[in-house]
């Protein structure tokens, strides 16, 4: 999703926005974030077949939407229902369209034409068409069925912005180091098509000392905001007696190019912004500035709601920001896919596409020094982890910033994911060097991964590898990283020191073993499914490792030497270890150490399942006179031939499989996701789009609805109150059942037991109903403090030793055995059933009738 190519623009209520995504229009809510709606979203009804470069709301009617493309066609749409209303073909391609309410049937349109100098196209063939000549001609092109419906005005070289005056008299178009200033209401030359750019009563160009980056037109006055590439704002006052030699003011704070300027629909304030990240609020009449900084990313776009109370902002990073006018808060953050608007040169792809197994989100390089989670499905960003901690500093003259790398990222294999593990350095070419391996812990409390472990320049050279050890059970995580400094490193997780006191010990990850194998460099590595065995890849030769002794197990060998291994990975519950040079490809069968087959292919890459034995690989097939094509093939491990093959255009820059239970369970091939050319995320194959958007919807609602299920059972308000009429009768319907099932089991024994019977939910009530504690305190005590059966039995026997002595003796022994009084317990054991029944003196009741009656007379309250 390409967010901020374009500027976006608001409905007239402010509640939403419009936002060019390459050949859609996005319609996303300003309160939620959500995509509510998507216009042009294919070409076979009625969609644009090229990028869409800027939109428009009909001055005639608010809720109809004007969208210009360089498919050169203008198309009006009702956005409410998502309905193409009509279509106008131009045939060039169109860069900037502007509309005014005077004249709404007036469309003023720049549209790009490339050179036909002949130094120009043999330029363009030497640079295989990057660097290509371009004009910017700005024509009027009539709505209206007319004979004349398009009429040249001017041309210009690389057109930076296109602006109409708030009166509709004055049109204005910025290019390189120029600004044209057309007055496009003076008489009816442009209507008769007799217009010239030699018109000096109507075109007027003034040259500016630096090349004009954004332009705005102020809304209440005859007045012009450019702003240019060394950071200055000029404001141009070139209206009527200030034709010939117009007034300028400029203002500078910006160390770097103005990249987009807003005024305010009062004029009161203009609104700048560029590489520093920071959005400027400059009070026109006096000068005065008001900064928000620190807003992530170069600021690309500017636009300003209709009721001015809201400032959306595009962002370098493929993000829109919306901001409060009131407070300058963030009111809603729109998150796209960040490396898809950063510079594949200083920040590529080096990660690829890895799945996370936690959520099944794809974790992939984000802005220099950070990893971004996304959800390919729908197509929403998680959240972005900081691996390399920076300053966001913007750059001191012309010199770039070294930004620091992320390059490789591994998960742990059990579901949980509990642990990361993450590479990343940093070298300017002038300092020592930076290169860290960094171990992270998932937080269940935060949502994210905490950094557990650092550690410091782990290997001499770059790091080429680093994977972990799928091994299940309560063995510690393992994770190897091998280096071009020829050596394998394995890491464990230990713990440091003891527990005491129930505290357990800090746990932190180690150096475990190192090994290398002669004088040779590790090219690859990888774990068989069950992580007893470690394969490493030394140029041809492939080297079996027991990882938890370090010692060779043996040497596989096949390729020549001049084709070293690039590749290597095994197969989920399969014997078969899969190898690749950029020219061939191998199945070993690790059974019979021997080669099962072999494929002569140009491999690019070579991923394999993580839930069956499928593996493919991806590979560029170019024929003389074509564009280059690029190849995916799915195999199984034992059959050379492809059991499933996809064409793809242009260059791929990642690939991945999906994981979809579904088709691990019908033994299917899994959807496969890519990044393509224009790094843009797709999913081949497997089940459609909405069907996986319905199944994690009703995952997330499932779990949504347990987790308030869980938080319904016990509330605070049940702490107070007691439970609920409701509760109480399914409490009662829960106790009936286990009720009967406990008799059932223990009716199957031959037996019943009174301590597996249901108690009596003597204090299940509201505290305010039920006895005080002082009531209930003597009769609770004396159960507790009661003898077994034994004395019991022996106090009666002693008593009536006493009696026959009291006959027999004098008065006052008989007196003492008379004030004996004690309290027995009847126990009655076995080896299935313990039964306990509490007497007193002066009863056999199990419970007072004194507290029976208090309870009663409360409840009845």
């Amino acid at each position: 999703m390409r967010l901020s190519d374009y500027p976006v623009v608001f409905t007239t209520d402010s509640n939403y926005f419009f936002s060019c995504n390459a050949k859609t229009i996005r319609i996303i809510s300003v309160e939620t974030g959500q995509v509510v709606r998507i216009l042009s979203a294919s070409t076979e009804d009625g969609g644009h077949a090229d990028t869409i470069t800027c939109v428009m709301l009909n001055p005639k009617n608010s809720l109809q939407l004007y969208s210009a493309s360089l498919d050169g066609t203008i198309k009006l749409w009702d956005f409410n229902d998502a309905v193409l209303l009509k279509t106008f073909e131009v045939g060039t391609p169109i860069s900037h369209m502007a509309i005014h309410e005077g004249a709404p049937s007036d469309v003023y349109l720049v549209v790009i034409k490339k050179s036909t100098k002949r130094f120009h196209k043999k330029q363009m063939w030497k640079s295989g068409g990057l660097v290509a000549k371009e004009n910017s001609i700005l024509v009027r092109y009539s709505l209206k069925s007319t004979r004349k419906r398009m009429i040249r005005l001017l041309s210009s070289r690389s057109c930076s912005g296109l602006v109409i005056s708030s009166d509709g008299e004055y049109l204005v178009m910025t290019g390189r180091y120029k600004l044209h200033v057309i007055h496009i209401a003076a008489g009816d030359g442009i209507e008769q098509g007799t217009v010239s750019e030699s018109d000096e009563s109507r075109f007027r160009t003034y040259l500016t000392p630096n090349r004009i980056a954004a332009v705005a037109f102020h809304p209440t006055e005859g007045c012009i905001a450019t702003g240019d590439e060394r950071g200055r704002i000029t404001l141009w006052y070139c209206f009527g007696k200030n034709v010939d030699r117009p007034v300028t003011t400029s203002m500078h704070w910006h160390a770097h190019k103005v990249a987009s300027l807003a005024f305010t629909s009062d004029g009161n304030y203009l609104l700048s912004g560029g590489e520093e990240s920071v959005l400027v609020i400059w009070q026109v009449s006096t000068g005065h500035k008001q900064f928000l900084p620190r807003l992530g990313s170069e600021i690309k776009h500017i636009t300003i709601s209709p009721d001015d109370s809201l400032y959306a902002m595009g962002h370098q990073d493929n993000s829109v920001n919306v901001i409060r006018a009131v407070d300058l808060k963030i009111k809603n953050s729109i998150q796209g896919l960040k490396l898809s608007h950063t510079d594949p040169i200083n920040n590529p792809l080096l990660t690829g596409l890895v799945i996370e197994p936690r959520n099944g989100h794809v974790v992939l390089n984000g802005l220099p020094g950070t990893l971004q989670f996304y959800d390919p499905i729908k197509d929403q960003h998680i959240m972005e982890l900081e691996v390399f901690p920076r300053n966001k500093v913007s750059r001191t003259y012309q010199k770039e910033i070294v930004a620091p790398r992320v390059m490789h990222v591994a998960f742990s294999n059990d579901k949980a994911a509990r642990w990361m593990v993450t590479v990343d350095g940093r070298d300017d070419k002038m300092t020592t060097p930076e290169l860290y391996i960094k171990f992270w812990e998932y937080d269940d409390d935060s949502h994210t991964y905490l950094l557990n472990t650092r550690v410091d320049s782990p290997h001499t050279k770059e790091v080429v590898s680093c994977i972990f050890n799928p091994r299940q059970g309560n063995q510690p995580p393992m994770v190897v990283t091998t280096s071009l400094d020829g050596t394998f490193k394995v890491w464990e997780l230990t713990h440091q020191g003891e527990s005491r006191r129930g505290i357990e010990a800090e746990r932190a990850w180690s150096c475990r073993s190192t090994g290398f194998y002669r004088d040779m460099v590790p090219r690859a590595a990888g774990f068989a499914s069950d992580g007893s065995l470690l394969a490493v890849a030394y140029d041809q030769i492939i080297t079996l490792w027991n990882p938890y002794l370090n010692t060779l197990q043996g040497v596989l060998t096949q390729p020549p030497e001049n084709r070293p291994i690039r590749h290597l990975t095994f197969l989920k519950n399969s014997p078969f270890l899969i190898a690749a040079t950029s020219d061939h490809l191998y199945s070993w069968n690790l059974l019979t150490c021997s080669v099962w087959w072999s494929y002569q292919l140009k491999i690019d890459r070579l991923v394999a399942s993580q839930t069956n034995s499928n593996f493919m690989v991806t590979c560029s097939n170019r024929v003389h006179g074509t564009a280059p094509q690029h190849r995916i093939m799915v195999f199984k491990p034992m059959d050379p031939k492809p059991i499933r093959i996809e064409t793809v255009e242009k260059k791929l820059r990642a690939i991945t499989f999906m994981p979809d239970a579904t088709a691990a369970a019908k033994d299917v091939v899994e959807p496969i996701l890519i990044m393509n050319h224009g790094f843009a995320l797709e999913i081949l194959g497997g089940r459609s789009v909405e069907e996986l958007k319905a199944e994690a919807e009703e995952a997330a609602e499932k779990a949504r609805a347990e987790a308030l299920a869980a938080e319904t059972k016990k509330s605070l308000m049940s702490d107070i109150f007691g439970k609920t009429a409701a509760a109480d009768a399914a409490a009662a319907t829960q106790q009936k059942k286990e009720k009967m099932q406990q008799q059932d089991t223990v009716a199957s024994r031959g037996m019943v037991s009174k301590k597996n019977m249901v108690r009596n939910p003597l204090f299940d009530a509201p505290s305010h109903v039920m006895a005080p504690v002082s009531s209930l305190f003597e009769a609770f005590m004396g159960q507790l403090l009661t003898q077994g059966k034994a004395a019991k039995d022996e106090a009666k026997a002693r008593k009536k030793a006493l009696k026959q002595q009291k006959l027999e003796e004098a008065q006052q022994q008989a007196g003492a055995a008379g004030n004996t009084a004690d309290t027995a317990i009847d126990i009655d054991m076995d080896d299935e059933a313990v039964e306990i029944v509490g007497v007193k003196e002066g009863g056999d009741d199990a419970i007072p009738s004194s507290l029976a009656k208090i309870f009663s007379a409360r409840l009845s309250l």
